[in-house]
């Protein structure tokens, strides 16, 4: 009976790591990248995106519509900060390295470091919709032909 307990958990505790895995490779195209970086340096800085609270269409270029945006972005980013970090006006700190939370006004998502089980609790937030590495990226000059 005993082992057939421990079997049970040992199951349970396997097809939640292997759902959480699954959804970070189903949210973050270069997943493999971020896991291997937050193994490596114990922390891995990514831009997490959620859908907009506003349809496309619905935005004006208004003040009022802007205001109303921004609003409800930050409400999202609220919710989510505060489910994952503790508080989303003073989220928990980082063990050992800065959060580094930035908030962008009028696109839905937030910059953040975090830890890889952060960063799997994050992908498998049902509210999250992508997950990137934040790096530079040089700009693009558009050339033309001589």
């Amino acid at each position: 009976m005993r082992s057939l307990l421990s079997a049970l958990v040992l199951l349970v505790l396997t097809s939640t790591a292997m759902a959480q895995s699954s959804a970070l490779a189903r949210k973050a195209t270069d997943a493999a990248e971020l896991v291997a970086l937050a193994q490596r340096q114990g922390h891995v800085r990514v831009i997490v995106q959620f859908a907009s609270p506003v349809p496309p269409e619905q935005i004006r270029p208004d003040p009022a519509s802007i205001a109303d945006l921004r609003a409800k972005i930050a409400a999202v980013q609220d919710a989510i900060i505060a489910a994952h970090f503790g508080s989303a006006s003073n989220p928990r700190p980082g063990q050992g390295f800065e959060r580094g939370l930035m908030r962008f006004d009028t696109t839905p998502g937030f910059a953040i470091s975090l830890t890889l089980p952060e960063l799997e609790a994050l992908a498998a937030d049902p509210r999250v919709t992508h997950i990137n590495l934040d790096r530079a990226v040089p700009p693009v000059v558009p050339q033309r032909p001589r």
